[in-house]
């Protein structure tokens, strides 16, 4: 074994009882111990010859310490670093007395072991302790016993043989902080998920002027439910649905859930030009999801995560114009603004061997703007036919701290999504099967930025009245 003089600096202090008694010397000077670093500098082992207290009336005293202050190396200090700190010697104590091994790390107790009951055996205790920063690890490591000055019972004494110190777990800031991004790109994809299903129970995708009518629908987005319009009248246009759907997103997992939409529309009287305007709510009362991260531990990626419920709610203001040339066709074209939000609440990922950075998400509500420009297309022909082509291009404004997490070993983090722009195409085709029933088929895409593109195939059955 080799010496090594840096982690020299250990005293040993005896305080006796009575008044004006103190003995010191040093409890880990040179040549009464060695140390042992292996080859890649991430385990360090520390031998004493005698690192021990002991009190009692045959050392003279009540209380007795020894303290020594361990410097060991750290390998990355551009980082987060959990080292494991094992403890191994021999304690032996009787009634009414006490013996301690504290641990403190920049003057605060980081780790206590502690033996208040009769016992003669060897100790083995240890815990764990995190440094950021620096090319060091200091810890002053503290033995202590208490006993009364009793000639009857034999002295208490606690001695440490070895301290192996070994490292854990390394990440990063940035490891990390990217780890609660994808926390809040997956909050972000929930309400994008789900808004071309809540825009489809408000009539996108369908002839402007359709008339009074209701609907069952189904789409392969897993969505299913009822919608309809009802033209009450002075250019008042309400319309509403409700559908069971279970998003399907590649980022986040999300449980099926009851998609609610309402609006009320305004149009000017009949005219070749027509101006409107469009405000509505929509979104979910009970939304329960799966949300995962991960981040680098040393060289490994881990995963970790949680479930967490919560609701999503948005609102939506809509304008535009209507240009019908002849009772044949109309081109709608409209700009959108849409405000969602997102509250769920918090979770705490379980801290293990290989999850060492483990997060406690906190609780709260993210948010997102999305504003977008559309343009629709309907013709009738002069059969039983009619379709709509449509197309819409916008992007979505992400909220900065989307998520904030306090991550062991770290701290507070905060995590934000990302903006995306967006551009979705779609085609409907209707047949009239009489004066009351008609029977819908459209086909649909959406592609957001920095995910896969989205298909939707549905049919609906709507009835006129």
């Amino acid at each position: 074994m080799r010496h090594s003089t840096s982690f020299a600096l250990c005293l040993m202090s005896i305080a006796a009882t009575s008044p004006g008694r103190a003995d010191a010397a040093d409890g880990c000077a040179d040549g009464t111990f060695s140390s042992v670093t292996s080859p890649d500098g991430n385990a360090t082992s520390v031998l004493f010859d005698d690192f021990s207290a002991t009190a009692g009336s045959g050392a003279g005293t009540s209380r007795a310490t020894s303290t020594c202050q361990l410097n060991i190396p750290v390998t990355r200090a551009d980082g987060f670093t959990v080292y494991g700190v094992d403890y191994r010697g021999f304690v032996t104590t009787e009634d009414g007395q006490a013996a301690q091994i504290v641990t403190l790390q920049d003057g605060r107790q980081v780790l206590k072991y502690r033996v208040a009951e009769p016992l003669q055996d060897d100790v083995a205790t240890g815990g764990k302790v995190g440094t950021s920063g620096s090319d060091t690890l200091g810890l002053t490591v503290v033995v202590e016993t208490t006993a009364p000055i009793d000639p009857d019972n034999p002295d208490a004494s606690l001695l440490l043989d070895t301290v192996d110190i070994t490292r854990l777990g390394f990440t990063t800031l940035s490891s990390v902080t990217a780890s609660t991004d994808q926390l809040a790109r997956q909050r972000q994809a929930i309400a994008a998920e789900l808004i071309g299903t809540a825009q489809g129970l408000l009539g996108e995708g369908e002839r402007f002027d359709a008339g009074s009518a209701i609907s069952l629908f189904g789409s392969s987005s897993a969505a299913a439910g009822f919608k309809g319009r009802w033209e009450a009248g002075s250019g008042i246009t309400v319309l509403g649905g409700a559908a069971i759907v279970n998003p399907d997103d590649d980022d986040v997992s999300v449980d099926t859930l009851a998609l609610l939409a309402g609006a009320v529309r305004y149009t000017t009287p009949q005219a070749t030009w027509r101006a409107f305007g469009e405000v509505g709510l929509w979104g979910s009362p009970n939304v329960t999801t799966d949300l995962s991260r991960s981040y680098l531990n040393v060289d490994n990626i881990v995963s970790a995560g949680g479930t967490t419920d919560g609701s999503l709610f948005s609102s939506y203001g809509r304008i535009g114009a209507v240009f019908a040339p002849d009772q044949a066709n109309e081109i709608v074209l409209s700009a959108r603004f849409t405000k969602a939000w997102l509250d769920l609440d918090g979770y705490s990922e379980t801290a293990t061997d290989r999850n060492l950075f483990a997060a406690t998400v906190h609780g709260g509500t993210s948010s997102e703007n999305i504003v977008s420009a559309e343009l629709a297309w309907s013709h009738q022909t002069e059969g039983r036919l009619d379709y709509t082509l449509s197309g819409a291009v916008g992007r979505i404004f992400a909220d900065d701290k989307a998520v904030r997490a306090s991550v062991d070993w770290v701290g507070d983090v905060s995590g934000r999504a990302r903006d995306q722009t967006f551009a979705s195409a779609g085609g409907r085709i209707g047949v009239r099967l009489d004066d009351v029933w008609r029977l819908d088929t459209s086909v649909a895409a959406t592609f957001r930025q920095y995910d896969d593109p989205e298909w939707n195939v549905g049919a609906q059955l709507k009835a006129a009245f």
